[in-house]
């Protein structure tokens, strides 16, 4: 949202402060309901106007994402780096360098970094 914009969100939002005041006042009579109402939606608009294209927050890295695969005969396990569609369970192709037998999937896991603590 350019400048333009802008400028007409702060045009758009004191008209609507101005007509919703004049609505709220003594003087508005019969259209008092009208104009307060009217003023509220022009004062809305402008508000939008002017909030409109803010930049949003930056997003934090994705953390790791680890795959742990366990063989299904022997204690062999390994742990490589996710691959996108991988879930628990999920037979795996490569077979088991220890027995040659089929391996499975046994948890997907992200790696959070733990804050060094100070010792004294």
């Amino acid at each position: 949202m350019g400048i333009i914009s802008k400028i007409l969100g702060l045009v758009l939002t004191v008209s609507g402060a101005l007509i919703l005041g004049y609505g709220m006042g003594p003087t508005a009579g019969d259209l008092s309901f009208v104009l307060f109402i009217v003023g509220l939606v022009v004062m809305s608009l402008g508000f939008s106007l002017l909030t409109a294209g803010r930049k949003k927050k930056e997003e934090k890295p994705s953390l790791p994402t680890v795959t742990e695969i366990r063989c299904n005969g022997c204690d062999f396990k390994e742990i490589r780096d996710y691959e996108k569609g991988d879930y628990i369970l999920m037979p795996v192709e490569a077979n088991c360098p220890k027995c040659s037998g089929k391996m499975t999937i046994e948890g997907v896991y992200v790696v959070r970094e733990e804050p060094e603590k100070d010792r004294f």
